[in-house]
Protein backbone atom coordinates (compact mmCIF):
# COMPACT_ATOMS: atom_id res chain seq x y z
CA UNK A 1 0.00 0.00 0.00
CA UNK A 2 1.19 3.34 -1.34
CA UNK A 3 1.94 5.99 1.59
CA UNK A 4 0.03 9.42 1.51
CA UNK A 5 2.23 12.40 2.21
CA UNK A 6 1.96 16.02 1.89
CA UNK A 7 3.50 17.59 -1.03
CA UNK A 8 6.98 18.93 -0.25
CA UNK A 9 9.05 21.81 -1.88
CA UNK A 10 11.43 19.29 -2.19
CA UNK A 11 8.96 16.78 -4.50
CA UNK A 12 8.71 19.44 -7.17
CA UNK A 13 11.40 17.92 -10.28
CA UNK A 14 10.15 14.22 -9.50
CA UNK A 15 6.16 15.24 -9.38
CA UNK A 16 6.90 17.80 -12.22
CA UNK A 17 8.00 14.70 -14.93
CA UNK A 18 5.37 12.75 -13.95
CA UNK A 19 2.76 15.11 -14.47
CA UNK A 20 3.95 16.32 -17.89
CA UNK A 21 4.08 11.88 -18.59
CA UNK A 22 0.59 11.82 -17.48
CA UNK A 23 -0.44 14.60 -18.95
CA UNK A 24 1.49 13.52 -22.54
CA UNK A 25 -0.10 10.17 -22.01
CA UNK A 26 -3.94 12.17 -21.55
CA UNK A 27 -3.71 14.25 -24.56
CA UNK A 28 -2.19 11.50 -26.89
CA UNK A 29 -4.72 9.01 -25.98
CA UNK A 30 -7.88 11.19 -25.30
CA UNK A 31 -7.30 14.07 -27.03
CA UNK A 32 -5.23 12.51 -30.10
CA UNK A 33 -2.21 15.85 -30.08
CA UNK A 34 0.89 15.00 -30.59
CA UNK A 35 3.46 15.91 -27.46
CA UNK A 36 6.21 17.25 -30.60
CA UNK A 37 3.60 19.52 -32.10
CA UNK A 38 3.07 21.34 -28.58
CA UNK A 39 5.21 24.48 -28.22
CA UNK A 40 8.04 24.30 -25.35
CA UNK A 41 6.28 27.36 -24.07
CA UNK A 42 3.09 25.89 -24.04
CA UNK A 43 4.46 22.61 -22.44
CA UNK A 44 6.14 24.94 -19.60
CA UNK A 45 2.10 26.35 -18.94
CA UNK A 46 0.85 23.13 -18.27
CA UNK A 47 0.06 21.56 -14.96
CA UNK A 48 -0.20 22.19 -11.46
CA UNK A 49 3.75 21.94 -11.16
CA UNK A 50 4.48 24.29 -13.66
CA UNK A 51 6.41 27.57 -12.06
CA UNK A 52 3.59 29.76 -11.47
CA UNK A 53 1.48 27.11 -9.98
CA UNK A 54 3.43 25.14 -7.84
CA UNK A 55 3.66 27.32 -4.70
CA UNK A 56 0.00 27.74 -4.61
CA UNK A 57 -0.72 23.61 -4.41
CA UNK A 58 2.40 23.64 -1.80
CA UNK A 59 0.98 25.86 0.38
CA UNK A 60 -2.59 24.96 -0.28
CA UNK A 61 -2.40 22.14 2.48
CA UNK A 62 -4.55 19.99 0.13
CA UNK A 63 -1.74 18.36 -2.10
CA UNK A 64 -0.59 15.14 -1.39
CA UNK A 65 1.97 12.50 -3.30
CA UNK A 66 2.00 9.18 -2.97
CA UNK A 67 4.78 6.81 -2.75
CA UNK A 68 6.59 3.01 -2.69
CA UNK A 69 9.73 1.70 -1.50
CA UNK A 70 10.47 5.87 -1.04
CA UNK A 71 9.53 6.78 -5.14
CA UNK A 72 6.76 8.96 -5.52
CA UNK A 73 3.95 7.47 -7.89
CA UNK A 74 0.86 9.46 -8.19
CA UNK A 75 -0.01 13.06 -7.02
CA UNK A 76 -2.75 15.10 -6.23
CA UNK A 77 -3.00 19.08 -6.55
CA UNK A 78 -6.09 20.15 -5.09
CA UNK A 79 -7.11 23.93 -3.24
CA UNK A 80 -9.91 25.62 -1.13
CA UNK A 81 -12.39 27.58 -2.77
CA UNK A 82 -14.96 30.22 -1.59
CA UNK A 83 -18.12 30.54 -3.13
CA UNK A 84 -17.77 27.95 -5.98
CA UNK A 85 -21.05 26.89 -7.38
CA UNK A 86 -23.16 27.83 -4.64
CA UNK A 87 -21.36 26.18 -2.34
CA UNK A 88 -19.78 28.31 0.53
CA UNK A 89 -16.49 26.42 0.40
CA UNK A 90 -15.53 23.80 -1.61
CA UNK A 91 -12.18 21.61 -2.21
CA UNK A 92 -10.87 22.04 -5.85
CA UNK A 93 -9.27 19.12 -7.72
CA UNK A 94 -6.67 20.21 -9.70
CA UNK A 95 -5.31 17.07 -10.99
CA UNK A 96 -4.52 14.18 -10.34
CA UNK A 97 -2.05 11.13 -11.28
CA UNK A 98 -0.72 7.88 -11.16
CA UNK A 99 1.93 6.79 -12.93
CA UNK A 100 0.64 3.63 -15.27
CA UNK A 101 2.87 1.15 -13.33
CA UNK A 102 1.22 1.55 -10.41
CA UNK A 103 -2.40 1.66 -11.39
CA UNK A 104 -5.12 -0.08 -10.71
CA UNK A 105 -3.83 -0.25 -6.48
CA UNK A 106 -5.74 1.89 -5.07
CA UNK A 107 -3.36 4.65 -4.96
CA UNK A 108 -5.89 7.28 -6.96
CA UNK A 109 -8.96 6.11 -4.76
CA UNK A 110 -6.66 6.70 -2.15
CA UNK A 111 -5.22 10.34 -2.59
CA UNK A 112 -8.70 11.11 -3.57
CA UNK A 113 -9.52 10.11 0.04
CA UNK A 114 -7.16 12.15 1.57
CA UNK A 115 -8.32 15.64 0.19
CA UNK A 116 -11.82 14.96 0.78
CA UNK A 117 -10.97 14.46 4.51
CA UNK A 118 -8.54 17.50 4.72
CA UNK A 119 -10.58 19.31 2.68
CA UNK A 120 -14.00 18.32 5.60
CA UNK A 121 -11.39 19.17 7.95
CA UNK A 122 -11.00 22.52 6.87
CA UNK A 123 -14.80 23.11 6.18
CA UNK A 124 -15.11 22.55 2.71
CA UNK A 125 -18.68 21.11 2.10
CA UNK A 126 -17.98 19.52 -1.10
CA UNK A 127 -14.86 18.41 -3.45
CA UNK A 128 -15.41 19.26 -7.38
CA UNK A 129 -13.22 18.84 -10.28
CA UNK A 130 -13.48 18.85 -14.07
CA UNK A 131 -13.55 14.88 -15.66
CA UNK A 132 -13.59 14.38 -19.30
CA UNK A 133 -16.52 12.28 -20.25
CA UNK A 134 -14.16 9.90 -22.04
CA UNK A 135 -11.94 8.78 -19.81
CA UNK A 136 -13.69 6.08 -18.35
CA UNK A 137 -11.03 5.18 -15.67
CA UNK A 138 -11.03 8.53 -13.84
CA UNK A 139 -15.35 8.24 -14.10
CA UNK A 140 -15.23 4.85 -12.02
CA UNK A 141 -12.39 6.34 -9.74
CA UNK A 142 -14.38 9.51 -8.39
CA UNK A 143 -17.75 7.37 -8.63
CA UNK A 144 -16.49 4.84 -6.22
CA UNK A 145 -15.60 7.14 -3.96
CA UNK A 146 -19.24 8.44 -4.46
CA UNK A 147 -19.08 11.46 -6.42
CA UNK A 148 -21.71 12.59 -8.28
CA UNK A 149 -21.41 13.11 -11.77
CA UNK A 150 -24.08 15.02 -14.15
CA UNK A 151 -23.23 16.18 -18.19
CA UNK A 152 -21.90 19.26 -17.61
CA UNK A 153 -18.89 20.49 -19.49
CA UNK A 154 -16.93 23.69 -18.13
CA UNK A 155 -16.77 26.05 -20.71
CA UNK A 156 -13.11 28.09 -20.78
CA UNK A 157 -12.72 31.72 -22.21
CA UNK A 158 -9.14 32.86 -22.85
CA UNK A 159 -9.21 36.34 -21.74
CA UNK A 160 -6.54 37.26 -23.17
CA UNK A 161 -7.65 37.13 -26.28
CA UNK A 162 -10.56 38.72 -25.83
CA UNK A 163 -11.11 41.86 -27.81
Amino acid sequence: MAQIVKLRKEDKGHVRALELFIIREYLESMLKRKWEDLSQEFVDQLGATNDAAFKLYLDSGLSYVAKEDGQIVGFVFAQTVEHMSNIPLAVWVENIGVHPSHRRKGIGYQLLKKVSQEGKKKGAKAVQTAIVPENAKSMMLHKKLGFFLDARKIAFLDLDGLK
